[in-house]
């Protein structure tokens, strides 16, 4: 009978399992290998960045998500770099953890090709017993009394960013994975659903210290509606910068970041819904990059 009841409430939620798609974060303009593969080594090389970012602030069990990621180049062209996303969601935790390659093709003086992998395993968690201790339910515990884990996954991205001077153009595939994956406790399979991300992006020139850089983003997958996002980026003397991003549906934010020295870079993002009550749907991430190399006086 536990068996049973079980299966029913992974049925019930494989829908929602099916449509999530990888977590949003806003330190594209900070960690760009977090947000494509390709730009591994190419791009705040050395760094290790550390990411937390809290969704729906004003709602209990809304999304948590930390991030661990750091890339470095290699040889002439080459870079690689590894990250981890752990991302919890009321009773569902989704961890990800991923080792890139990356390689620059020179086409001219002007024109590169970036080229991105990434390959790792996946688990997801569904955390019934946050609701099974929870004093607010009363359940049998004859019928639920753990939590079920999938079996990992092999998981891979794949990515191509096309760099001409100061624009830059990208497109990334995303949870590439093959055949099914299957829960321990249970015999209920799914296959976590590939997501796709499009990019571009030109940094203006304004004067000696200014940059202005928008940054447009489009993101979707099987079952998930798709997603338009624009970002603009204020960059002063490449050491204090502020962000403005909207994303569809009604989704507004904003934030800071500054180059402290040494290796030490800082950013924080804030969202807000316009379509909400101003403190129900609230997302707050902040994001500490230092190069490990700095601090050991190392090359």
């Amino acid at each position: 009978m536990k068996k049973i009841i079980i299966v029913f409430i992974i049925f019930a939620v494989n829908i929602t399992l099916a449509a999530q798609q990888i977590p949003l974060s806003e330190n594209y303009f900070l960690d760009k290998y977090s947000f494509a593969p390709a730009y591994a080594g190419n791009f705040n090389p050395k760094f290790l960045f550390l990411g937390y970012r809290s969704d729906w602030s004003g709602i209990a069990g809304g999304p948590k998500t930390f991030r661990l990621s750091f890339n470095d180049s290699f040889m002439k062209n080459a870079g690689y770099g590894g990250k981890i996303v752990y991302d919890k969601a009321g009773i569902f935790n989704q961890l990800n953890i991923m080792g890139s390659y990356s390689y620059r093709l020179k086409v001219n003086e002007k024109n590169n090709i970036l080229f991105g992998l990434s390959a790792g395993i996946y688990r997801n968690t569904l955390n019934l017993l946050d609701y099974y201790n929870d004093p607010n339910y009363s359940l049998d515990p004859s019928l639920i009394s753990s939590n079920i884990k999938s079996k990992l996954k092999f998981m891979s991205d794949i990515s191509l960013v096309w760099k001409m001077q100061m624009f830059e153009a990208g497109f990334m595939f995303s949870n590439i994975s093959f055949e099914d994956a299957h829960y321990k406790e249970v015999d209920v399979k799914y296959n976590p659903v590939a997501n796709f991300q499009a990019h571009a992006t030109y940094d203006f020139k304004i004067e000696d210290n200014w940059d202005i850089i928008p940054l447009l983003i489009l993101r979707g997958g099987r079952y998930v509606r798709s997603q338009f996002e624009i970002a603009t980026q204020v960059l002063y003397n490449e050491k204090i910068w502020g962000t403005l991003v909207f994303r569809d549906p009604g989704i507004w934010g904003a934030g800071l970041g500054i180059n402290i020295g040494k290796g030490l870079k800082v950013a924080y993002n804030f969202n807000f819904s316009s379509d909400v009550a101003l403190n129900i749907y609230n997302n707050h991430e902040i994001c500490l990059g230092f190069n490990i190399f700095e601090y050991l006086n190392k090359n």
